[in-house]
């Protein structure tokens, strides 16, 4: 894994700065794992990718953003040879911790649950949130007292 992880950089800074799209989708299929793997992954036949890298038709928006995200690479990247290769979250996003997101979503369910009340979805969704970017910013989970406190007051 680290040698991949190394020969994709070594990929990367030989070709940081190719503008022909057909090189840039090579750099895209080295970093997927080979052209088969980035097919399984974005979703297309290898028939289509080399039609693609030999400039003989062009990817779909779809297509385009399934690849990067199957190499790891900045979409406008692939696209337009601008930026840089690395991915990351879009201006404006914030990364979302999933295992975070998920331990937020069950305790909710399992006490609003055990107090024998259905929340409305918009209800449980503002809860969630709230929890979820409190947890986030204290870096640490907020405690049932608090989590039950919040749940019962959007029953009022």
């Amino acid at each position: 894994m680290a040698r991949h992880n190394l020969e994709a950089s070594k990929i990367l800074s030989k070709e940081e700065r190719v503008d022909a799209f057909g090189k840039r989708m090579n750099v895209a299929i080295r970093r997927a794992g080979g052209a088969t793997v980035m097919s399984e992954k974005a979703g297309v036949s290898t028939s289509v990718l080399r039609k693609w890298r030999a400039g003989q038709s062009e990817p779909t928006l779809s297509s385009l953003v399934s690849m990067a995200r199957a190499a790891d690479l900045s979409v406008e990247w692939l696209a337009t040879g601008e930026g840089t290769p690395e991915a990351g979250p879009a201006v404006g996003q914030r990364l979302i911790d999933l295992d975070v997101l998920e331990d937020v979503i069950i305790r909710t369910r399992r006490i609003s649950e055990h107090k024998g009340m259905v929340l409305k979805p918009e209800a449980e969704a503002r809860i969630i949130r709230l929890v979820y970017e409190f947890s986030m910013r204290q870096g640490q989970p907020m405690d049932d007292t608090s989590l039950n406190n919040i749940i019962e007051l959007t029953s009022l």
